[in-house]
Formats: C-alpha cells, sequence, structure tokens
C-alpha cells in the first residue's frame, strides 16, 4: 500500500472510538460542575468521585442572609452552570478537607471568583496566605463599591454584610 493509503486506512479504523458529533474529552486539569450550593460553593467531578471545591479569593455572602446570597448563588450558576467543564487554578487544600481554588470556565482566562467581586456580589478575601492576585481582587471590589454594586448599593438588602 501506498503511505497516504495506508495513513486513510488506519483513520478510518479509529473513526468509530470518535462517533460523529462526539465531543472529546477536556484536558486532565479540567473538572466538570456538577452543582452549585451557594455563592462560595460547587461540587465538580473529574469522571469519577464528586468533590467540594471553595472559591478562593473571595467571600459571597451566605444564603441564610436572603437576597444578596441568592444574588451570589444565582450568579454563580449562570457562570458556571451544571455541565460545564472549568479549570481549578491556584488549588489548595484548607484545613476542613475541602479544596479551594479559583474556578475558570473552559476557555476563559477570568474566573467566576473575580466576576463575582467585580459585580458587587462577593467580597475580595483579604487573607494574607491567599495565593491570587491581590491587586486585580483589590480593584474589583473598589471598583464594586465605587459603582455601589451588589453589596455596596445605597440600600444592602443584607445588613452586615458590608465590610
Amino acid at each position: 500500500m501506498k503511505p497516504s493509503l495506508s495513513c486513510l486506512v488506519f483513520l478510518l479504523l479509529l473513526a468509530p472510538a470518535f462517533p460523529s458529533g462526539a465531543v472529546p474529552p477536556p484536558p486532565p486539569d479540567d473538572v466538570r460542575v456538577v452543582r452549585v450550593i451557594d455563592g462560595n460553593t460547587v461540587v465538580v467531578t473529574p469522571y469519577g468521585d464528586p468533590f467540594k471545591v471553595r472559591l478562593s479569593c473571595s467571600r459571597a455572602p451566605a444564603l441564610a442572609r436572603g437576597p444578596a446570597g441568592e444574588a451570589s448563588q444565582a450568579t454563580l450558576a449562570q457562570l458556571v452552570p451544571p455541565g460545564t467543564w472549568v479549570t481549578l487554578a491556584s488549588s489548595r487544600m484548607a484545613g476542613d478537607g475541602v479544596e479551594q481554588a479559583e474556578i475558570l470556565p473552559a476557555g476563559s482566562a477570568q474566573p467566576v471568583n473575580l466576576t463575582l467581586v467585580e459585580q458587587g456580589l462577593a467580597l475580595w478575601d483579604h487573607r494574607p496566605d491567599s495565593l491570587c492576585d491581590r491587586q486585580r481582587y483589590s480593584q474589583a471590589e473598589r471598583a464594586a463599591r465605587e459603582s455601589r454594586l451588589g453589596l455596596w448599593g445605597a440600600a444592602p438588602t443584607t445588613p452586615g454584610v458590608r465590610p
């Protein structure tokens, strides 16, 4: 057989492995969102057992805080709905055994953590041991505060959430 014909035969033999319309699996570092728990936490799975990931660098109000917590959860669910492939960046294990990470939707360069801070739906987490870009997060919080977005609004719906 000619080399080009043998290559064609080889490719035809591989064709059943990827049915038409099938999407190849994502890179090995990516995980799929299973569900959004609140504005701080999602459940993800690489292909096996699901596990929780807490957003690092930001702190959204708890669901028990009412409309502010619900708005953070709803926005996070819009940014990374169940089934979305995401990359966990700047991740590490917290003391309570829950992984903390910046979460980037596949193909995006901006973490959803930062988007929540920009929209005023979460505060920048000022902890000194943070692995995140302190300048980007502090600027995002300052801009949201100056624009009176979300938690920084003229009449915040959740007393006690503002720093």
